[in-house]
């Protein structure tokens, strides 16, 4: 069992774990070791046995964890040369060995050299080498019996110009072990690390050198390793170099106990559990320079972590391009706040949120998917690109025109009492209205009519045709007919009344209702569908034209009232084929 230790490493049947415990079972007999499997679903547990627990796993899945015996059969690691050759320069067979071969004499009798062109080939092979990857190899740079130099021998020799180097879902167990390696690759550049387990971080760290090869490291993928912020920390820290990191789907909720390394200027830390910028806000000490900032698929809904808001903060001013697609926001308040906790940003991916798929307008109508994108816009003047999508002048000028026109809907439909509250969820109002006017206000109880009363239980419909200039006996659009009918009638009744009024059928008549407000036409479709929030590979060039809202009042049991805000309606009347001139 010495050969046994919790940290770890193991494969067996491919599937690699880590140990977590040692020792026995109650109700067992024997030793046995619990182990934590790199794939979650492939366990049974999380450590429990029986209402006692003997180890916690790391992973956050309930199933993540087993128990073996000792003396399973278990997958013989690699070091970094054998796995090296094994991919890169496996034995030649057949005719090309029978190639490698050739005669020579030795003391006037004739003997064949065997391998020696292969094995020529297979070193300068591998001296070339500048991209390798050996993911999923079971590479150790050393065993626990082992000297830190075995293993590690002749690795500048054979390989010494590699730039990119994958050495993710391995058998690595300290940082030590991987900075051994790096430390004989002069070249070394970018490195990936995805999916190891390494135990004891901080306290392996401090024998790091600074001089290691790990400090040459411009950029790196540290993603699936279960790592906490202080993790993180030092892992970063032993290149203090790096440009570029990934640290996605980690264990990772916050940075406030994790400073970045200062060179940074990309960071991507996707799927992991943040929930609100506030819990970025330390890369505006720890990296100042950092322009991209990658929070995909996380859990992130607000601004600030809660309603306190304790603590302003504003993010690197140098940060131009974030991607929050795939969170939980559900309402504009953390895009009104974007321009001021992220200044510089130009290029935004907001695709995939909850509040896109449930916008409503101020009168509780359901809005599109252009909608969302033209608000978005509008919410974000310095905003160059969009979900991908760059965004024009003219599109900037309907976005922001639309906006203004829905907070002024928003404030005609609100009593007085509630503007500044309603204003209060608009910082760029002022903006706008200096920009382009401010709109006309409405309110319905400024109308002077009494809410109970007859009137305000009557529409005044202005009613009008295009027909007119063919039958002089309808109203033109310059003389039109108008008619007070309740809202409670329904469209049925409607069509009576009118169809009575101008002396036609009913049934010979068309009834459209102007609202007098725009909608967009031509906007990025995917598969026919509106999809201004698609991925990249998705979008395409937004439209810009725009239409008239109109709908057709079509002869039902639906009251009129439904269809209309305000006391007033404009319905244009069209005549089916055959009335009084063809349509």
């Amino acid at each position: 069992m010495s050969a046994f230790y919790p940290g770890k490493r193991l494969s067996t049947k491919g599937e690699r774990c880590t140990v977590r415990y040692v020792g026995e079972i109650k109700g067992k007999q024997g030793q046995w070791l619990g182990v934590e499997w790199d794939d979650p679903t492939r366990g049974k547990h999380s450590g429990t046995h029986e209402g006692f627990e003997y180890f916690k796993c790391r992973s956050s899945h309930p199933k993540a964890g087993s128990f073996l015996r000792p003396s399973a059969t278990w997958d013989q690691s690699r070091t970094f040369l054998e796995a090296l050759r094994t991919k890169y320069a496996a034995i030649e067979t057949g005719d090309n060995a029978a190639a490698a071969q050739n005669t020579i004499r030795i003391s006037g009798k004739e003997a064949e050299e065997v391998g020696f062109e292969k094995i020529a080939r297979q070193q300068a092979q591998l001296h070339n080498l500048r991209i390798v990857v050996l993911d999923d190899l079971l590479v150790r740079a050393y065993d626990n019996t082992e000297t830190t130099s075995d293993g590690l021998d002749h690795i500048q020799e054979t390989c010494p110009n590699i730039t990119d180097l994958d050495l993710g879902r391995n058998l690595f167990e300290t940082l030590s072990e991987i900075s051994d390696i790096c430390d004989r690759l002069p070249k070394l550049k970018f490195l990936r690390l995805d999916a190891n387990r390494l135990r004891d971080v901080a306290g392996r760290a401090e024998s790091i050198a600074s001089a290691s090869g790990l400090a040459q490291i411009t950029s790196a993928s540290l993603d699936h390793m279960l790592c906490t912020d202080e993790e993180l920390e030092t892992l970063s820290s032993c290149m203090p170099n790096i440009r570029d990191l990934s640290a996605s789907t980690n264990q990772l909720g916050s940075l406030d106990y994790c400073d970045l390394p200062y060179t940074l200027t990309s960071l991507t830390l996707e799927d992991n559990n943040f929930t609100s910028l506030e819990n970025v806000k330390r890369l505006a000490k720890s990296s100042p320079l950092l322009k991209t900032l990658n929070l995909k698929n996380n859990q992130i809904t607000s601004t600030f972590k809660d309603q306190q808001r304790t603590e302003s903060f504003t993010l690197p001013e140098t940060i131009v391009d974030v991607d929050l697609a795939y969170n939980n926001i559900t309402s504009w308040s953390i895009i009104n706040e974007l321009p001021s906790k992220i200044p510089g940003l130009k290029h935004l991916r907001i695709a995939h949120n909850p509040l896109f798929s449930s916008l409503r307008s101020a009168d509780g109508k359901p809005m599109t998917s252009a909608d969302g994108y033209m608000l978005t816009i509008a919410r974000l003047p310095q905003l160059e690109t969009l979900n991908y999508s760059k965004i024009t002048d003219k599109e900037r000028l309907n976005s922001e025109s639309y906006y203004l026109s829905q907070i002024g809907r928003q404030l005609s439909l609100a009593p007085k009492e509630k503007e500044n509250e309603i204003l209060s969820a608009h910082p760029r109002w002022k903006e706008l209205c200096e920009e382009y006017g401010e709109p006309k206000i409405e309110r319905r109880t400024e109308s002077g009519i009494d809410p109970n009363s007859l009137a305000a239980r009557l529409l005044e419909c202005t009613i009008y045709s295009p027909a007119a200039a063919h039958l002089s006996t309808l109203p033109n659009e310059h003389n039109p007919l108008v008619v007070e009918i309740p809202k409670s009638c329904s469209i049925y009744k409607v069509h009576g009344v009118i169809g009575r009024r101008l002396g036609l059928e009913p049934t010979q008549l068309r009834l459209i209702l102007e609202t007098g407000e725009k909608d967009r036409v031509d906007m990025a479709t995917w598969n026919g569908v509106e999809a201004w929030d698609s991925d990249e590979e998705e979008a395409e060039e937004v439209g810009e034209e725009w239409k008239e809202r109109e709908e057709e009042l079509v002869a039902g049991t639906r009251p009129l009232g439904t269809f209309v805000d305000g006391q007033k309606a404009r319905i244009r009347v069209e005549l089916k084929a055959g009335v009084g001139t063809r349509q």
